[in-house]
């Protein structure tokens, strides 16, 4: 069961620290009222220290000074890097995946 199921959070971010490439975040605190944009929908925040649980799609939100976001790193093993990595001086460097071992290899 993941950490957004069970409400326990490692990390809270502001507006100024969120980090959607390394982090996920399952729940949203708000420290003031008024109305938010979470997930494409306008949420109407009447009560002063309101938290909602739910996944943040980074695409569709806008994060704002009063606004607390609750989550967790992103696992290692999900943010694998494949494809191209560098491209310098015309030299390019492609990392890919072995499927059977798991393990980057270099091409």
């Amino acid at each position: 069961m993941g950490t957004y199921l069970t409400g326990t959070y490692s990390v809270l971010h502001t507006s100024g620290t969120t980090d959607f490439d390394n982090y996920v975040y399952s729940a949203v605190h708000f420290m003031k009222a008024g109305t938010y944009t979470i997930n494409g929908t306008s949420v109407n925040v009447t009560t002063v220290n309101t938290q909602i649980e739910i996944i943040v799609d980074a695409n569709t939100t806008t994060v704002n000074d009063f606004m607390l976001l609750l989550g967790n790193p992103i696992a290692p093993q999900t943010k694998v890097k494949t494809g191209l990595i560098t491209a310098t001086g015309g030299t390019e460097q492609y990392q890919f995946i072995n499927i059977k071992t798991g393990l980057p290899t270099n091409g």
